[in-house]
Formats: structure tokens, sequence, C-alpha cells
């Protein structure tokens, strides 16, 4: 790594900052030896408790997509309503993401988690209250989704950011790692509980236990330790501030190649999720109940995919493994598209799971162990700028699934999403040696 891509802002000019620990250095114990799949989570309370937490929210949030595309597709009967929902919902991930950075480096990362959770507690009750009611339409479900995406943007970020400073600094990829794979893990306890919820107690039971697991995040929240709060950062203020993190990436080809394949993949295939409750009901006929089980399904698979980075930590500093692994995933929810039935599709959206989640987990734990404490959260939050960008995706390919169908418009994004990933690794040279 260059000393240009080692640097860090300070009082308004560019300094080098110490090496960041190795891989294969930071998931070693002390004395060396491996620690295992789940040393961090065996080695550090403190990171238990967090991941509790992130556990009940995450699981909360997939129940959450499940329930609201479902919902959209119930209420309209549209591809196109069903992705204006997910736009709804990440969009503020796009327009708050650098802001909630600069919040996340400045401000008690505790009191930022505490407050966002609240807000989406509240928005999931007020689903389950208007669906209860029968009085949710199109407007009041579009802005509930934006108020509940405007809460998971600080969310998100806030909890990834704290995992640095539960562990210390050679269990630090693991941590990262095991963080990746709790995440993933509400992949398939969330959808799966989700679908069960809705064939029982239609979608307003879904919301409703969304809520109340919010309350579960608050408690482990509540008793996060001083080391959690951050929040120490000093420096410029104001626009300097806000444009930090991108001056560090911009000087780093290596974050700048991670940040342009996680676009790829977050903006062109990841909108597969959003799209399955269309496959789920016109393409397989397989009902709530099914679409609770291909959830369930990819979501198996992306515990896997995270858990076998957590153990594997030579694939963080093997760069060649970014592009391949995204390139896996693609393929994989290409051939999907076309899945003539459950059977076919199921093991296609287990495979895509341990890519994605493999890609995703590399990806960020490589970011992470590339950047100072001090500027963590400004560096992340423009690597979640990608997943801000997931609902222009999610509006373009169900624009595109009204017109052409479902199939057609998941494997046309697929393509184009292998074109973007063969550019970044051919014009950024840092992504494949």
């Amino acid at each position: 790594m260059s000393e240009v891509g080692r640097a860090r802002q300070a009082g308004g000019r560019i300094e080098p900052i110490a090496p960041v620990a190795s891989a294969a250095t930071a998931t070693a114990s002390p004395s060396g030896k491996s620690g295992g799949t789940l040393h961090s989570l065996r080695a550090y309370p403190d990171f238990r408790l967090l991941l509790s937490g992130t556990l009940a929210t995450n699981s909360a949030f997939w129940m959450y997509q499940v329930a609201a595309g479902w919902l959209a597709l119930d209420l309209t009967d549209s591809a196109f309503f069903v992705g204006l929902t997910g736009f709804a919902s990440g969009i503020p991930l796009l327009l708050l993401s650098i802001p909630a950075g600069v919040a996340i480096d400045r401000v008690d990362r505790r009191v930022i988690l505490r407050y966002a959770q609240w807000g989406v507690m509240i928005v999931a009750a007020l689903f389950a209250l208007l669906v209860a009611t029968d009085h949710i339409a199109r407007w009041s479900m579009l802005v509930l989704c934006a108020a509940y995406g405007t809460a998971m943007a600080f969310v998100f970020p806030t909890r990834t950011t704290i995992v640095p400073s539960l562990v210390q600094r050679h269990d630090l990829a693991n941590a990262i790692a095991l963080n990746a794979a709790a995440q993933n893990a509400t992949r398939v306890v969330g959808p799966a509980l989700a679908g069960i919820l809705i064939a029982v107690f239609g979608v307003t039971g879904s919301f409703a236990v969304a809520a109340l697991l919010q309350i579960l995040a608050l408690s482990s929240t509540a008793r996060l330790p001083d080391a959690a709060a951050g929040g120490t950062s000093r420096g410029a203020g104001g626009k300097g501030n806000l444009t930090h993190g991108l001056r560090l990436v911009a000087a780093d080809p290596f974050l700048v190649g991670l940040i342009l394949m996680a676009l790829a993949t977050n903006v062109l295939v990841m909108p597969y999720i959003n799209l399955m409750p269309v496959f789920a009901r016109d393409e397989l006929d397989v009902g709530s109940t099914g679409l609770g089980f291909l959830l369930a399904v990819t979501g198996v698979g992306t515990v896997i995919g995270a858990l076998w980075v957590a153990r594997s930590a030579r694939l963080v500093t093997w760069h060649p493994a970014q592009p391949i692994s995204a390139v896996v995933f693609t393929v994989l929810v290409l051939i999907f598209s076309f899945s003539p039935s459950v059977i076919a599709a199921a093991p296609l959206l287990f495979l895509a799971g341990c890519a994605s989640a493999a890609f995703l987990a590399i990806n960020q734990t490589s970011l992470q162990l590339r950047v100072s404490d001090e500027s963590r959260g400004r560096v992340l939050s423009i690597y979640l700028l990608t997943w801000g960008m997931l609902p222009l995706g999610q509006l373009v390919v169900g624009s595109l699934a009204d017109w052409l169908g479902t199939p057609p418009a998941l494997a046309f994004a697929c393509v184009g999403a292998l074109i973007w990933v063969a550019i970044v690794v051919i014009r950024v040279p840092a992504t494949r040696r």
C-alpha cells in the first residue's frame, strides 16, 4: 500500500499514518495461533452484546423487507411499485450516508443507535397499526418506507463502526467477518419468520414482531461499554469534515476499486432480493410461505459464506478473491432468474448467498483494515453509499420487470454487472494483484 493510500487528514493537510495490520496478523491470537472461526465471539463479552443487538435489529429489518414487498404487491399487483417501495426505503441511505458518517465519528455512537432504533420501532408499529385497521395506502406506505430507511441509515453504519472498538487489533478481521455472518444470519431468521407470520397472521403480524425485536436491540444498546462510544474525531469542521472521507478514498486506488465493485453488485444484482415476492408468486407459484423458504435458503448460504471468510483470513489479502466472488455471485443470480421451479431455484439461491456473503465480508473487512479509527465512520459511510444506490437499482430493475418481464429484467441487470466488474478489474490493477 502506498504512502498516499495510508493517509489521513489532520488540520486540513494529509499526513501518513501507521500501516494497518495485515489480515494474517489481525486474525491471529496474541500467541500467534489462530483462535478459530468463533474466536472473537468467545473472547469478547462486549462484542457478543453488540452481536445480540445486531441479530435482533437485522432480523427485524429483513422481516420488514419481506412484509413491505408482499404488502406492496398485494396493494398494487405491480412489480414497479414493489421496486418503488424499495427505492423509498433505500434513498435515505444515499442522502444521509456521509452526514451519518460525520456524526458517527463525532458523537457518542450509543446515543445514535438508541435514537435510530426507537425510530425504526415506531415506524414498524405504525405499519402494523395501519394494516390492521385497513388504513394503509400507497402514499402512506411510501412515507413510512422512507422514514424506516432514514432510521436504518444510522443503524447500519453505527453498528459496523463499533466493532473495532470492542476487540483487539489482532482479532479485528475475525470480528468483522463474524459481524458480517451475524448480519447475514438474519437473512435466514427474518424472512423465514416473516413468511410464517404472513401466512398465519398476515403482514400485520410480521410488522408487529419486527417492532418488538427492536426492544431487544435497544436493551443490548443500553449495556454497551464506554469503549463503544467513539465520537472522538476532531479536526476540520463543516464542509471539510463532510469531504474528509471522500479525499481519503480518492487517494487510495484500492479503496476506489473496493467501492466500485460493491456498487456494481449492490445496484444491479442485489435487487433480486426485492423482486423475490414477484418470483415467488408469479414465476414459481409458491406463495408467501415459499417466499420465506427461498429467502431463508439464500440466508443459509450467506451465513456459510461469511463464516468461511471469518475462518480463512488469507482471503482478505488475496485481492483477486473480490472480483472472483463478485462474478460468481452475479452468474448464479443470472442463472436463477430463469429457474423453472423451486427445486432448481433453491440450490442456486443457496450458492448465490454463499458467494455474495463472501464478497461482502471480504470487501468490508479489507476496507476497515485499510483506515484508521478516527476516520472509520466517514470512510465507511462512503462505502455504504453503494447500498444507498440500491434503491435506484431496484427502481430501474422493477421498471424493466414491468416492461420486459421479471426474469429478463434481472438477467439484463446481471449482464451489466459483469461488464462493470470487468471494467473495474482492468482499470484498477490494485483489485487483482
